[in-house]
């Protein structure tokens, strides 16, 4: 039996409005001018510190680090909470738990934010594990990632990878599993239908027949 991993934010929740008042409290920290909405988007999925040397036009690790835990100390009190469910994810999550399949969370969120939100919106028991990136911004590559927690698993049975950004399908054509891109996150039509997923579905409904 295989397993399916979920991509966090933008697949499960939403949850861009804590993290986009997070990054213009950081910019705001840092002097500089808050980011256009469409600079914003492109911060919603990528790890936060490619997203921080993109707003500040910068490859200076210090000023990069200094963002980043400005960052964290305004969505760690206030921007963790501001975040949605999907609607029917809780719903398809349930139906999966109960037909026996594995679920797990891939996500490049470091893991206590991960497993608080999870927890948070009663969803983490439904998981078999949840694998996010370290503070200090390891693990955030989802492809290298992926390919590790694969290594223990048997290479006949069928994995699948369930995303909203480029990223996430890549990873899982990287490393031979089906990818599954979903339209409700944060990702443009045009960006996954370019990155050639297996599927590309526009509610958690239509992922059943899929996994079941």
């Amino acid at each position: 039996m295989g397993t399916i991993f979920f991509d966090l934010d933008g697949t499960l929740l939403n949850t861009q409005a804590g993290i986009g008042e997070s990054i213009q409290a950081a910019l705001s920290q840092l002097g500089g001018s808050i980011a256009e909405p469409a600079e914003l988007k492109t911060c919603f999925g990528p790890p936060i510190r490619e997203s921080f040397a993109r707003l500040l036009d910068t490859d200076d690790d210090q000023l990069i680090e200094s963002a980043v835990t400005h960052f964290r100390e305004h969505y760690l009190q206030k921007g963790i909470y501001r975040y949605q469910l999907y609607p029917g994810i809780k719903t398809l999550l349930l139906q999966l738990a109960s037909s026996g399949k594995t679920l797990r969370v891939l996500t490049v969120k470091p893991q206590p934010q991960a497993e608080w939100l999870l927890q948070h919106a009663q969803l983490s028991h439904l998981f078999a594990s949840i694998h996010g990136s370290l503070l200090d911004g390891s693990r955030s590559d989802k492809t290298l990632h992926l390919e590790s927690l694969l290594q223990d698993h048997q290479p006949d049975q069928q994995h699948w990878m369930i995303g909203d950004r480029a990223s996430d399908i890549h990873a899982a054509k990287s490393c031979e599993v089906n990818s599954v891109a979903v339209t409700w996150g944060y990702g443009e039509i045009d960006e996954l239908q370019q990155a050639n997923s297996d599927y590309l579905i526009h509610s958690p409904e239509q992922l059943i027949p899929l996994l079941t």
